[in-house]
């Protein structure tokens, strides 16, 4: 079972967009355009080393989706084995004292006795 999907972010692919179009201008320019402000330049340097930063982030985020996927896998294998275990059980039981057996009952099983004898209704 995959927690999520692993593709790349619609973010990062508008960021590089934006990015390939900033380093056209640039090329036509004398010197790097700055779409910030004199407070907070804003330069395809700027810009290529945020998505640098955040395609790092998604690589790390991606390979702890990756383990909790094999944490997951191996839960569930485990469960899988714990529930067969207990099915063995019952079924020992059954063989050993009985299906109608107080040690039936009190390994969870639902005695024979017990169960609901099932009411048909009339045919009208």
């Amino acid at each position: 079972m995959s927690f999520r999907e692993k593709t790349k972010s619609p973010i990062v692919e508008k960021a590089e967009s934006r990015l390939n179009g900033m380093q056209v201008i640039d090329g036509k320019q004398e010197t790097p355009v700055n779409y910030g402000n004199s407070k907070v330049p804003l330069t395809v340097v700027q810009m290529a080393a945020q998505i640098a930063v955040v395609e790092s982030k998604r690589s790390d985020y991606n390979k702890a989706l990756k383990a909790a996927d094999e944490q997951s896998n191996m839960l569930d294998a485990e469960e899988k084995k714990l529930n067969d275990m207990c099915t063995i059980v019952l079924a020992a039981a059954v063989s050993e004292f009985g299906d109608d057996s107080d040690e039936y009952e009190q390994l969870g099983g639902k005695r024979k006795s017990d169960r609901k004898k099932p009411v048909r209704k009339p045919k009208v």
